[in-house]
C-alpha cells in the first residue's frame, strides 16, 4: 500500500497526465481548424454535440473565432501542444517518483499562478478561483514534500556519518 506522500504524488501526477491529454487533443483540434473554415468548422461540432448555436455564448464564441487568423491559430494550437508536452513529463515523472518532477512540477505551477491570479481578478469566476486555489494547494504540498525529504536526507547523511566515525574509532 502506497504511503500517503506516495498517493498525494500518484493523484498529482494522475491529474498532470489528465491535463496533459485534454490539451493534447485541444492543440491538434486547433491545429486541424488550419485546414478548415474555422468558424463553420466550430459551428459544425456545436451542432454535433446537440448545442443550440443560436445561443448568445455560441455567437460570441463563433464571432470570435472566426476574427482567428491562421498564424495566431497556428500559435495557440502549437502553443497547447507544448503545454500539454510539459504536464506529460510532470506526470510520468511524478508517477515514477522522480524527484526532479517535483522540483519541476513546483516551478512551473509557481510560475503560472501570477497569471492565474490576474486572471481570477479581472475575470472571477468559480472554475478560476478552483484552479487557482488548487494550484496553490499543489505548491504547498510539494514544498513541504521536498522540504521533509531534505530533512530526512539530512538527518540519514548525519546519522551515516556518526556510524562512520564510529568505526572509525574502534
Amino acid at each position: 500500500m502506497p504511503s500517503q506522500t506516495a498517493r498525494g504524488l500518484l493523484l498529482i501526477g494522475a491529474l498532470k497526465l489528465l491535463k496533459a491529454l485534454a490539451l493534447f487533443a485541444l492543440g491538434l483540434g486547433l491545429l486541424t481548424l488550419l485546414q478548415h473554415d474555422t468558424a463553420q468548422a466550430v459551428r459544425h461540432a456545436i451542432e454535433s454535440a446537440h448545442l443550440d448555436s443560436h445561443t448568445r455564448l455560441i455567437e460570441r464564441l463563433l464571432s470570435r473565432v472566426a476574427g482567428i487568423d491562421h498564424h495566431t491559430l497556428r500559435r495557440l494550437g502549437v502553443g497547447t501542444l507544448v503545454y500539454a508536452t510539459v504536464f506529460g513529463i510532470e506526470g510520468v515523472g511524478l508517477l515514477l517518483g522522480k524527484v526532479w518532477a517535483e522540483y519541476m512540477t513546483t516551478g512551473v505551477t509557481i510560475s503560472f499562478l501570477p497569471f492565474e491570479v490576474y486572471e481570477l481578478l479581472v475575470h472571477p469566476s468559480a472554475v478560476k478561483a478552483l484552479v487557482t486555489l488548487t494550484n496553490v494547494a499543489v505548491v504547498i504540498y510539494l514544498l513541504l514534500e521536498i522540504r521533509e525529504r531534505r530533512a530526512n536526507e539530512h538527518l540519514r547523511a548525519e546519522m551515516s556519518a556518526e556510524q562512520h566515525s564510529e568505526r572509525a574509532s574502534e
